[in-house]
Order: C-alpha cells, then sequence, then structure tokens
C-alpha cells in the first residue's frame, strides 16, 4: 500500500452514477452524447476497423484502413474541440509520462526523414505514427467520460474478439472445412488482417481484456467474455503462430508472476494462489511432456518443436525463418546510422547494400524484407538511438504507471484491468520481438489503449507533478494545436487516398504486363506515378513498371529516363539496376551499363544475371580476362547456354590476348643539342 496515493477511481460496480468531469447534475442530453463518445469512438477502433478491407488494394488493410482511420480521427478531433465536448473532458491526464514520450517519437520520426534516402517511403510511418498519437490522446481523454467505463470498455472488446474469432472460424470452415489443419493450410486464415500472423497477432492483444472480462464483469457479459477468451485461445492455438504462440504464454506468465506475489491484491485466497500455482505448475509438465511424447506428425507438436530443431529438408527455410540474418545485417545498418537511422520507412531501401558478406545465404530466404520481423530493431535502425529510447520509454512509462497503481489503493476491479494491461504490454513486447505489430494501424490502437487505460488508471490514483494544463492552455490548444492537427490528418488523408489509388493502378498495370498490354501498361504505370509515394509495397519503384512499358514500346529513350528515376527512388532494387544496365548497354553506353551490372553483382553477389551481364559488356569493351574472371565464379550447376557460350568467347579472347606479340615502345628523339 502506498501511502502518498491519492484517493483512487471509483470500482466498477460501486462507481456512483454522476458523471465525471461536468456538472453536478448532467442532463439526459449530456448523458447521452457523453455515452455516444465513448461507444462510438471505441467501437470503431476495436471493431469496425478491424473489419475494413480494400480488395481492389494490393495489401487490403494496410493503407485503406489507415485512410479511414485518419479521416475517423479528423472527425474526433474536430468534436471534442468543440466548446461544450471539452468542457466533459479532463485535460489534466496529457500531463502523465507516457503521452510527451510518444510526441517526442512522432517528432523523431517526421525528422527522421531528413536523412532518408527515399523520403516519400516514410510517409505511412509519419502518418500511422501521428494516427497512434492521437488514438492514445484521444483515449486517454474519452476514457473517463462515462461512469464505469472500465466495464463499458470490456464490453465492446468482447465483442471485438467475438467478432474476430466469427470472422476466422468462418474462413476455415468455407476455405478449409471442419477438423484440425496444418500450417500450410492455416496460411490461408486471415481474419481480414492480410496474413494468418497479423490475425494471430490481433487475437492476442485481446485475450487479456477477455479474460478480465471473465472475471470483473457481471451476468451474461461475464459468460460471453468466458466465450471470447476460450475461442480466442482455441483459434490461437489452431493459427500455429509461433510469436502468438510466444507471446500469449509471455503475457500470461507475467500476469499469474504479479498474481503469485501479491494475491492480496486482486482478492485471491491463499488457497486459490496456491491452486493456481499448482494448476501452472502442473500444466506446464503436462504442456512439456506432450510436446516431448507427441507423434511426428502431430501439427501443434511439429510447430513448437520446429522453434529449436531446423527443418529435415535443405529447401525449407530455416527455423527462424531467415530472421537470425536479417537481424544481424539490421545490426550492422544500425551500427552504421546509429545517431540519425537511416529514416522512417527506409530499412528496405538500404537493406541490399549489406548482401555483399560472403556468410549470408539466401539460397532459400527471400531476399525483399520490408521489415527485420523485430520493431525494436527496426525503430533502431529507422529512427537512430533517440527513437529506440523514446519508444522503449512509452514501455518503461507505462509499466511504471502499471507499479504505482498496483502499490496504491485502488479497488479489486481495477487491479484487475491494470493487470489486464500488463498482460497485454507484455504480450504486445514478445511480438514485437518476432513480428512486426509496428507496421499495422489495428496493432497499433490496441497498443495505444493499453497506454491509455494504465495512464488514465494511474493519473486517478497519482497525477503527475506539473500541474497540467496551466491556464489558458486548452483555449491556446483549440486555437493553435487542433489546427495543426487537423492540416497534418489532411496531408494524410491525402497521401492515404493517393496510395490507394496508387495500388489499384499497379495492379492494372501488372495485369497489362502479363497479357503484353504495353500501351494499357503505360496509361495505368503513367496513372500511378504520385510524388506521395514513389515505391509500392513491395517496394518497387512505379517508375520502372513505366520505364517497361516505354521499352516495350520501343520508346527506349523514354524507358530508360523512367528507369534512372526509378534508380534514385530505390537505388538498390535488382531489377531496376539490372534491366538500365542492359538498356544502357543497348544504346552502346557501356560504361554506364558496366557501372549499373557491378552495383548489382556487389548488391547480390548469390544472383549470376548481373555477373553474366557484366562479363558481357566487358567482353565487349576489349576486357576478356576482367570477364573470364567473372564467369568462372559462377557455380557449373548454374551455368544456362548463354553463360556457356560468354565463357567460351571469353576464354578465346583472353588466349588471343595472351598470344598477341607485345611492341616495344619506341624511343622518342632527344630535343637536346
Amino acid at each position: 500500500m502506498n501511502p502518498h496515493a491519492r484517493n483512487s477511481t471509483p470500482s466498477m460496480h460501486d462507481a456512483p452514477d454522476t458523471p465525471l468531469p461536468g456538472p453536478a447534475t448532467a442532463t439526459a442530453a449530456t448523458t447521452i452524447a457523453r455515452q455516444s463518445l465513448f461507444l462510438g469512438f471505441f467501437g470503431f477502433m476495436l471493431v469496425a476497423l478491424n473489419c475494413l478491407v480494400d480488395n481492389a488494394a494490393i495489401d487490403v488493410t494496410l493503407i485503406p484502413r489507415l485512410l479511414v482511420m485518419l479521416v475517423f480521427l479528423l472527425v474526433s478531433v474536430v468534436i471534442v474541440s468543440v466548446p461544450r465536448i471539452s468542457r466533459l473532458l479532463d485535460f489534466s491526464v496529457l500531463g502523465e509520462p507516457v503521452i510527451p514520450l510518444f510526441a517526442g517519437y512522432v517528432l523523431v520520426t517526421c525528422g527522421s526523414l531528413l536523412v532518408a534516402v527515399n523520403v516519400s517511403a516514410g510517409f505511412t510511418d509519419v502518418f500511422r505514427t501521428l494516427a497512434t498519437f492521437l488514438t492514445l490522446c484521444l483515449s486517454c481523454l474519452l476514457l473517463p467520460i462515462v461512469p464505469r467505463w472500465q466495464e463499458q470498455l470490456l464490453r465492446v472488446i468482447v465483442v471485438a474478439g467475438l467478432v474476430a474469432v466469427t470472422v476466422g472460424s468462418y474462413e476455415i470452415v468455407t476455405k478449409l472445412g471442419l477438423g484440425i489443419h496444418g500450417r500450410r493450410a492455416m496460411e490461408q486464415i486471415t481474419g481480414l488482417m492480410s496474413s494468418v500472423n497479423l490475425y494471430a497477432g490481433i487475437l492476442v492483444l485481446i485475450l487479456p481484456w477477455c479474460l478480465c472480462g471473465g472475471v470483473v464483469l457481471r451476468g451474461k457479459w461475464r459468460g460471453l467474455a468466458a466465450v471470447a477468451a476460450g475461442s480466442i485461445l482455441v483459434m490461437i492455438l489452431l493459427l500455429q503462430s509461433r510469436a502468438a504462440w510466444l507471446a500469449a504464454l509471455a503475457g500470461t506468465a507475467a500476469a499469474v508472476i504479479v498474481i503469485l506475489f501479491d494475491a492480496e491484491r486482486f482478492n485471491v485466497s491463499r488457497r486459490a494462489r496456491n491452486r493456481l500455482a499448482a494448476a501452472c505448475l502442473a500444466g506446464l509438465v503436462a504442456f512439456t511432456g506432450g510436446i516431448a511424447t507427441a507423434p511426428a506428425d502431430n501439427f501443434f507438436a511439429q510447430r513448437f518443436r520446429s522453434i529449436f530443431v531446423e527443418p529435415a529438408d535443405p529447401a525449407a527455410l530455416p527455423r527462424e525463418g531467415g530472421r537470425l540474418m536479417i537481424w544481424g545485417i539490421t545490426s550492422r545498418m544500425i551500427a552504421d546510422h546509429p545517431l540519425t537511422g537511416v529514416g522512417a520507412g527506409n530499412f528496405t531501401v538500404r537493406l541490399h547494400e549489406y548482401f555483399d558478406d560472403d556468410d549470408l545465404d539466401f539460397s532459400n530466404v527471400h531476399t525483399n524484407w520490408v521489415q527485420p520481423h523485430n520493431d525494436f530493431l527496426w525503430v533502431f535502425v529507422e529512427k537512430g538511438v533517440l527513437g529506440i529510447v523514446l519508444f522503449v520509454g512509452c514501455f518503461i512509462a507505462a509499466f511504471a504507471s502499471i507499479r504505482t497503481i498496483l502499490r496504491s489503493d485502488a479497488p479489486a476491479n481495477d487491479c484487475w484491468l491494470t493487470l489486464a494491461a500488463a498482460m497485454g504490454l507484455t504480450s504486445y513486447a514478445t511480438l514485437s520481438s518476432f513480428d512486426f505489430p509496428l507496421e499495422r494501424i489495428n496493432h497499433q490502437t490496441s497498443f495505444a489503449l493499453l497506454l491509455a487505460v494504465v495512464t488514465v488508471l494511474k493519473h486517478a490514483v497519482q497525477p503527475a507533478a506539473g500541474g497540467f494544463p496551466a491556464p489558458g492552455t486548452v483555449r491556446l490548444g483549440r486555437l493553435v494545436v487542433v489546427p495543426l492537427v487537423v492540416v497534418a490528418l489532411g496531408l494524410g488523408i491525402t497521401y492515404s487516398l493517393a496510395a490507394v489509388q496508387q495500388e489499384k493502378d499497379v495492379i492494372v498495370a501488372r495485369q497489362a504486363f502479363g497479357q503484353g498490354k504495353w500501351v494499357e501498361m503505360l496509361a495505368a504505370a503513367k496513372r500511378a506515378r504520385t510524388p506521395w509515394k514513389t515505391l509500392d509495397p513491395m517496394v518497387s519503384p512505379v517508375a520502372f513498371l513505366e520505364g517497361m512499358a516505354h521499352v516495350q514500346l520501343g520508346h527506349v529513350t523514354e524507358g530508360i529516363e523512367c528507369l534512372e528515376q526509378a534508380m534514385i527512388d530505390n537505388p538498390n532494387r535488382m531489377y531496376v539496376i539490372n534491366n538500365l544496365g542492359i538498356l544502357y548497354a543497348s544504346t552502346g553506353r557501356f560504361d554506364e551499363a558496366i557501372e549499373c551490372f557491378s552495383l548489382a553483382a556487389n548488391r547480390y553477389p548469390h544472383r549470376i544475371e548481373p555477373f553474366n551481364n557484366l562479363a558481357s559488356c566487358l567482353l565487349e569493351t576489349g576486357r576478356p580476362a576482367e570477364a573470364l574472371e567473372l564467369l568462372e565464379q559462377i557455380p557449373d550447376e548454374l551455368l544456362s547456354d548463354g553463360i556457356r557460350r560468354n565463357l567460351e568467347s571469353a576464354r578465346e579472347q583472353a588466349a588471343a590476348a595472351a598470344q598477341e606479340p607485345v611492341e616495344e615502345p619506341v624511343a622518342e628523339p632527344d630535343d637536346a643539342p
């Protein structure tokens, strides 16, 4: 018990019905307005947003959901800034440490674009981070606007959990049929989250709240919360996402440890605590024994063992999916750019500069990593030391708030809510260590909610020092901050609209390419060109598509110009560099072609195309010995007929050059008398 703690928040079931804050006697209209704000905001963030998709886009959830999120936040900010609404809010909560820390992280994200090779590649990150920050701030303001907000929030999340499980179950039944299915089959299940791993991740973040609801809610809502929690656990197991499994285990372990060491705080008797400890120990023994003794063809045991055992098939992905190799490369990038990072969104643009290490093996690992599958490394490599300090600082501030709440005289039900947030933050941190929840606005919304809940609860028991907001700050914010936020959101909406339309045009251009419709491809590629976003979701320059369409139509000069722009947009992209070199060589610009092929060979030493093309240019320019040295590095099993012809030609020319007599230099006459 903290003797210096302030008065705690009312418990879920003992709270008075008097709204907080606001007039002592609220009118019916004010009550309805409060309820509408609360349910509208959190219902959209936790339920509706997770169901929005645009099947016409390349990534059906990334930019489409960001666009809708930014529009919703714009409307929310305008509504909250209305004086009649803002008077109902307690802005002092924005003085809690997590708010300025996250605000600093937003500023660092924006500032990192100053060192970026491709500025437009970082716009998604900038606007996503801004949206997360605004979600955090609005959540802190709107959570306490209704009485017993804790209970109402849990109800909304229980609905979100039931909807998420229902969507996934429908996909399993319609795509795979009833029964237990292997990991390969389960990769088709996305739950409207773009991939099975992202779907499993969002379920893991919903799970703690549903478990909490099963403890503190009453009546039918307690039953629904228990059903949601049980269904989510089963779905996480079925999806066979190892990162989700680890996150769920880590979060559960953290929650159990807190309960065992401070059972009285949660009104857990000593007998119940001992039973919990015994149940956890028995479960751990049963789990370990089950994994060890399960048949080799058991899907779940096989998947769990794959965390520790390399696959027997040499052509299969390594057990960690190539993460260790990419983490090593990312660490080298961090060492080269520790202070500033490489700029938001530019990890994948700079990644291929580090592929020249002889120890790297890409024989069974793809090379187009958009993120390093570790959010902490991702933040560090793109935003430098200040970015990672602020990002980790948000976690530290949140866990410090959790500690403050649990050491205060907060009611038991609020402690359970705090415990759920601790479990969620632990799960999120675990997911961030192996996956990329930072990329998705849905996962960021859950992260913002976790931070907001502990911030509001901590503020109630021990407000931050400093007297925020100062007199006149709210009015100043309405006159200055709100217009700036509206402008920033407007820019984000404009960017998102351009990005979504670009994805649709890129799909048309690629389809036309496959069908040989070059005029249609060129028109679609030109429509897709926008300064707002110069790279598609797979980080290929959009100018590359336009350039290849020009080449197919015989417009070589225009094609070269487009590919040169593509080189500016992504200077390390294999197909851009290689094709630009081919165009240079076809027009007799061999010096520039050699420069391109040399760059490609250095960036992609595991690919034979640039080595062969470079050797061809060297032969054309009378340098057979250098060409022969390159071609002889290619393994025999990778030699195509074309490469064999080049190799034979290089040997003949090198031999002929060696047999030519070397002329003795003729002495010049001496001009001296």
